[in-house]
């Protein structure tokens, strides 16, 4: 809590100098990047700021090129270059500012002000990721693969990502927890709370990422200091409301931020626009996804089938556990829409992308980098059976599979209960 009459510390101004531009650096495009006809500004920024870090790879760490760039991992070699940009940029710009400007008190209008477009930008992440577990979209039922998949081989992300999938309510109580912290976030009366709020959800994701090697460990860190940073602007507050039950009412960063009552109206009218188009831009874009994975119909072939007998060139090839040519399943699933897995003898997952026609009751199964590894095929469906005819590199080939019933799974379709006379551990 920091009065805005009150002469700052050396200290004080010295750490809001560098968590100003420390943040700045991290957060940046966040405004821009929301508005119509930026591409080109946030293009140039971004590319500026690549073009930055991958020299700052080669010349200070002789990581030389970089390959992997941020692109579903947020814990890549570039991040961390780039973090290591930002803290350096942040230290020599804050001694240059406590250099120029040391006369000055304090900071607190600044502050004031840069405390909401901190909230304003968790806020929008926590949008994000709670419209999209409470669609249960970031997470979803466990597909096929998984469920096929032996325990011991899957990933610790993989557990991670199967465990919260396999529960939809509490993905969806995960969800509503971060939108409810992302709402507190963006009026000035629960600013502080909604700050805790934030520390304690994303805290718990920091964790799971840290405990299951799930690479967002950088962005889940950054956001749960960003909620700290929000709520410990209030700390004296905190301390004497929880420690000593003694709520103080003295001068704080939670007052009006305008005493005009015309900027007062204006501020409250940008306010209300950036939410009902923050809310409108993630729930629309989460709900198309939503339609397309929950509400159209299943796909032709989908399921998972069982290989009973397997014919090339009229010989019936023996379920041998050695053989690599043979088919053990045939899987096509909603979480994957465009590939095809076949499992081998041996349980290894081969992926292949295919081309349907469901008029002609036909499939070409092909891999990209193996152009003779080609199905052409017929098929003859029913609702348990599923019948392949065709050729498969210069060979002919039958394939004859039944249907194997969801309903065994016990991770997918064994439902609440209140009363247990025993666990049901298996």
């Amino acid at each position: 809590m920091i009065s805005n009459k009150k002469e700052w510390s050396v200290f004080q101004k010295i750490s809001f100098r560098f968590i100003f531009v420390y943040f700045y650096l991290y957060i940046n495009p966040f405004l821009i990047s929301y508005l119509p006809y930026t591409e080109s500004i946030t293009k140039f920024y971004y590319d500026t700021k690549r073009t930055m870090v991958l020299w700052i790879a080669d010349a200070v760490f002789s990581l030389g090129e970089l390959t992997y760039f941020p692109g579903g991992s947020g814990d890549t070699t570039y991040n961390y270059v780039q973090i290591f940009m930002y803290f350096v940029i942040a230290i020599f710009i804050c001694v240059l500012w406590s250099i120029l400007d040391r006369k000055r008190k304090n900071y607190h209008t600044i502050l004031r002000f840069f405390r909401i477009y901190v909230s304003y930008y968790v806020a929008a992440y926590m949008f994000s990721y709670g419209f999209s577990k409470i669609l249960y979209l970031q997470f979803s039922p466990p597909s096929f693969y998984r469920l096929l998949e032996p325990f011991g081989e899957a990933s610790p992300m993989g557990i991670a990502w199967a465990f919260m999938g396999a529960s939809k309510t509490y993905t969806m109580f995960s969800g509503f927890a971060e939108l409810i912290a992302g709402i507190l976030l963006l009026f000035r009366r629960t600013r502080t709370f909604g700050g805790l709020f934030v520390f304690a959800v994303m805290f718990n994701v920091f964790m799971l990422n840290m405990s299951y090697d799930i690479p967002v460990k950088l962005f889940s860190l950054h956001l749960v200091i960003m909620g700290l940073f929000i709520a410990m602007l209030d700390y004296k507050r905190i301390f004497n409301l929880i420690a000593l039950k003694n709520p103080l009412k003295i001068d704080s960063v939670s007052g009006p931020y305008f005493k005009n009552r015309k900027m007062s109206l204006l501020a409250t009218l940008l306010k209300a626009t950036f939410i009902v188009y923050m809310s409108y831009l993630f729930l629309d874009s989460n709900m198309s996804y939503y339609k397309q994975k929950y509400q159209s119909p299943e796909p032709m072939l989908y399921g998972i089938y069982d290989v009973n007998t397997f014919i090339i060139n009229k010989d019936t090839i023996a379920p041998l556990l050695t053989d690599e040519i043979r088919w053990k399943r045939f899987l096509r699933d909603k979480n994957f829409p465009n590939r095809i897995i076949i499992k081998g003898m041996n349980d290894q997952n081969r992926w292949y992308n295919y081309e349907l026609d469901s008029i002609k009751n036909t499939v070409k199964i092909y891999k990209r980098q193996d152009s003779t590894d080609v199905y052409n095929l017929h098929f003859i469906k029913s609702d348990s059976t599923l019948l392949f005819k065709g050729t498969w590199k210069n060979d002919s080939i039958q394939i004859n599979m039944d249907k194997f019933d969801l309903s065994k799974f016990h991770l997918t379709n064994r439902e609440f209960r209140w009363i247990n006379e025993y666990p049901y551990n298996r």
